[in-house]
């Protein structure tokens, strides 16, 4: 049921947070994606820099973002940072190899802006940025799992009301599977809902892995985690 303090909000500011470490590659076309939907609601962008050695800040600086320095290294820890100094009524945590849908701020504004029944978060659909059918079936499998289970991952753009995140504690300072451990404290308090709107994340980490190894190995890491081995464990093998 969802909690009667959660209230829908009109011409809310939003924030969007990006965790970064060594993403100048990739960081000028996350940010422009960002800039490709106008609103009447103002849209703050932090980026989160976890002590990078390349041009990173520069970059993020040049295209207009805030930017701050995360006090330990961790995409966790770093999200949790930036959505400390947010200002925005809802936080958009997107990562660095992501880039946003053209609509991406009528989407979330239609959402948390009904009278009826508001989500207390939710997520976009993900795609990869190859047109190889091997992608496209990852991308369809992993769509079909996040609306079956109601648990979206990171790369999908999680949006959360500000209310709602500090109601269920935030992103805890894990190395990993920090969505498997702050969605369900959201469900509590809200419904979450999954966009049809796709965003277009990067598919380097299967290209340099394998498709197959790191789905099967993501696969394991999801079941020894429902298991109970702790995310610290899971993260030394996964990476």
């Amino acid at each position: 049921m969802t909690d009667q303090r959660q209230r829908p909000v009109a011409l809310f500011p939003i924030s969007v947070i990006l965790p970064v470490r060594n993403e100048e590659a990739s960081l000028a076309s996350c940010l422009a994606s960002m800039k490709t939907a106008s609103s009447a609601s103002p849209v703050e962008i932090i980026v989160v820099d976890g002590h990078s050695t390349d041009r990173s800040t520069d970059i993020a600086r040049q295209c207009g973002a805030v930017v701050l320095r995360a006090p330990s290294v961790g995409r966790a820890g770093q999200m949790h940072w930036g959505a400390c100094h947010a200002s925005g009524d809802l936080l958009v945590f997107v990562h660095a190899d992501s880039a946003l849908p053209p609509h991406w701020i009528s989407r979330i504004e239609q959402t948390f802006g009904r009278s009826q029944s508001p989500p207390a978060a939710a997520a976009f659909s993900i795609e990869f940025d190859s047109r190889q059918l091997r992608y496209k079936a990852l991308s369809t499998l992993a769509n079909l799992r996040s609306r079956l289970t109601g648990l979206p991952h990171g790369d999908q753009a999680l949006v959360v009301t500000r209310q709602a995140y500090f109601s269920a504690g935030g992103f805890p300072n894990v190395p990993l599977m920090e969505e498997y451990l702050l969605v369900p404290r959201l469900k509590r308090i809200g419904p979450i809902e999954q966009f049809r709107d796709r965003v277009v994340t990067s598919c380097r980490r299967y290209q340099r892995e394998g498709v197959i190894r790191l789905a099967l190995k993501k696969s394991v890491l999801i079941a020894l985690y429902y298991a109970g081995v702790s995310p610290a464990r899971l993260a030394r093998w996964y990476w």
